[in-house]
């Protein structure tokens, strides 16, 4: 008996200490509120969310009131900042209560890994050298990091850069449902939406949207692998993609539209780019080229092994695809581009497809290979919408890709119903 009552108080004491870690472990994680006088009726314990970050613990969370911060915030902690809007898609929410960190020196700068940004909007970086450039600036080499953010749900606008996404590839980083828009004020690399200059390995860019930037939406011009970029939207941007030196890659299922320098082309591919695979894609009514290959100059020399397969690709005046003399390594008929609907079923424009009046091919080197090509849209891809129908008649074949205001449907009845609500 003396027995199993030393048993039943030692359980109760090992339950009860285990209860007492428990209960210190859940209070550890704190949440931290932030408000000011543009904040109210909502109110915060600290007045600034960097004072916030400086009093948080790694693993706290930081909740901030709608209102305006102006101010620079630098995370130096594992943390979880979540704005008024945290949660709420960017792309389509009505811009209102929202929490906006502004400042010229650079709003945000991610110092620590796994740090999570939801709900924001983050605006005017003007300030070049030696401020951060960017709204949302990375770069784990600088403070001895790995990365691991998760960047959701915000509004990235009015910077010199929008985005400075920087990864070790350690842990994966993630950049989702964002808004990033204009972010163009003068400055190194200005009118970029995503920049990569200090080397960026497993990211994925999924579901943001880029407008009005007025260099390129994306921009990788650092060693970049394992980077994934898909279900975004283009509209507008003076191309989507500017790549160099990126490997182990893969474009896939964005929507890329209206980009607006003829000079250029919507993916535009430097130099130093293998294993990129670009696969059920929408480009459609550019100014100038859908997608243009060469060997820039920047030493990496030329691109191999890219895929090309499933896309849609019409509407651009000077060619839908273009390689460089130079531009692409494997010998003739080594770049796949198989599988492609150019914008009309006698496949593309090119010497060697008598009869072609879809797309021009410019391939002064014979490396592509475009046969067999699809004779109507592939259906991978986003719906090629560019605007809302204005009759019901609108809803069907190739004429959802002529309207002026982004807007994609999953299929005829969608489009249908959206005209007869008034729309």
């Amino acid at each position: 008996m003396s027995i199993n009552k030393i048993t039943i108080r030692g359980l109760v004491a090992v339950f009860t200490a285990a209860l007492a870690v428990g209960g210190a472990a859940r209070a550890s994680a704190a949440t931290l509120t932030v408000g000011n006088a543009t904040s109210l009726p909502c109110t915060g314990t600290f007045p600034t969310i960097q004072s916030a970050v400086i009093a948080a613990s790694p693993g706290d969370t930081i909740s901030v009131c709608p209102g305006t911060y102006n101010e620079q915030v630098q995370v130096t902690k594992t943390l979880t900042l979540l704005g008024a809007q945290n949660g709420v898609d960017a792309r389509t929410r009505t811009p209102t209560n929202e929490s906006i960190i502004n400042n010229s020196c650079g709003p945000v700068q991610i110092m620590a890994d796994n740090v999570i940004l939801d709900g924001f909007t983050v605006q005017g970086s003007t300030m070049s050298d030696p401020c951060f450039i960017a709204g949302i600036w990375t770069n784990p080499a600088f403070s001895g990091t790995q990365g691991g953010f998760k960047i959701r749900n915000n509004i990235v606008q009015n910077n010199i850069i929008g985005i400075e996404m920087d990864n070790t590839g350690a842990i994966q980083a993630r950049v989702e449902r964002n808004l990033i828009q204009n972010n163009n004020n003068p400055g190194p690399d200005g009118g970029t939406g995503i920049d990569t200059n200090f080397g960026a390995t497993n990211v994925l860019i999924d579901s943001n949207k880029f407008v009005g930037n007025t260099n390129s939406g994306i921009g990788v011009f650092s060693i970049g692998s394992s980077l994934t970029w898909s279900n975004n939207e283009f509209d507008s941007n003076r191309r989507a993609f500017g790549l160099y030196n990126v490997t182990s890659s893969s474009i896939s299922t964005n929507n890329l539209h209206n980009s607006n320098d003829a000079a250029t082309a919507d993916l535009r591919i430097f130099g130093a780019v293998s294993g990129l695979s670009v696969t059920c894609n929408s480009f459609t009514s550019g100014a100038g080229i859908a997608i243009r290959i060469n060997d820039a100059g920047f030493g990496g020399g030329p691109n191999s092994s890219i895929m090309i397969n499933f896309d849609n690709i019409f509407g651009y005046p000077v060619a839908g695809l273009e390689v460089d003399s130079g531009g692409y390594t494997g010998g003739p008929m080594s770049l796949n581009a198989t599988n492609v609907w150019w914008g009309s079923s006698t496949g593309p424009t090119i010497a060697s497809n008598p009869g072609g009046t879809g797309e021009i091919i410019i391939d002064p080197d014979g490396v592509v290979k475009y046969s067999p090509f699809l004779t109507t849209t592939t259906s991978c891809a986003p719906v090629p919408m560019i605007g809302p129908p204005t009759n019901k008649d609108q809803c069907k074949g190739d004429g959802w890709r002529n309207f002026n205001t982004p807007r994609t449907f999953k299929n005829q009845g969608d489009c249908i119903q959206y005209v007869n609500n008034g729309h």
